[in-house]
């Protein structure tokens, strides 16, 4: 394999990774917010419910004090959860994400056709690497998310799809 083709291939599996982890953000913020909003509509159906059913149910009153306590408790963890915080910081870096993914999937033209020089092809793999490295520490700052395997699997499999639709393989 020539060098040309291997800085190709490096920077082709770049641009792929990319892929992944926009397609993986976009998975990790759908399933955050459905817990978040979860939890918000358990709160909301318990704190209105629970005063009705209290009232209907008076010998199983024992079971709704659990569910108001419950809820409660929810309520007071609720703002340590980090749900919230991870949805918005997703978001921004979801969004910065993209844009270096258009800039850089235009960019694959003259690495393909080989118009670029090794040296060039290889800062361009580097950029996007920084570029991806810098907007996570300025939206997370130490902080990281959580891996989530089966998400990941997922963010991979739809990468696939997306460059077999758009580049043929």
């Amino acid at each position: 394999m020539s060098n040309a083709s291997s800085c190709q291939d490096r920077y082709w599996r770049e641009l792929y990774q990319l892929r992944a982890h926009v397609n993986y953000l976009e998975l990790y913020m759908e399933q955050s917010e459905f817990i978040d909003k979860s939890v918000n509509m358990f709160l909301a159906v318990t704190s209105s419910s629970s005063i009705c059913g209290w009232a209907i149910w008076n010998r199983l009153s024992f079971i709704w004090a659990f569910i108001i306590a419950s809820a409660q408790l929810v309520s007071v963890v609720k703002q340590f959860l980090p749900y919230q915080i991870r949805l918005k910081a997703i978001s921004r870096i979801l969004r910065e994400f993209e844009e270096l993914l258009t800039y850089y999937e235009m960019k694959w033209f003259n690495v393909a056709e080989g118009n670029l020089t090794e040296e060039e092809i290889n800062r361009l793999q580097y950029e996007i690497r920084s570029k991806k490295t810098k907007t996570l520490h300025k939206h997370l700052g130490v902080n990281t998310l959580p891996a989530k395997k089966k998400l990941f699997d997922k963010a991979e499999k739809t990468a696939t799809i997306y460059i077999n639709n758009f580049y043929g393989g």
